[in-house]
């Protein structure tokens, strides 16, 4: 939200649609990296 209201100030329109189909797209990639991480640490690793 501070993103956005940063950004309308320096005249750069941001919307919220916009915003939060980039942040699921970081948020589905960060938790798949996670995830594998720790497949591969606890369960494949041993």
């Amino acid at each position: 939200m501070v993103l956005i209201d940063t950004g309308a100030r320096e005249g750069h329109d941001i919307p919220f649609r916009r915003f939060s189909r980039y942040g699921l797209i970081v948020t589905t990639v960060t938790v798949t990296v996670a995830a594998a991480y720790v497949w591969l640490r606890y369960f494949v690793l041993v």
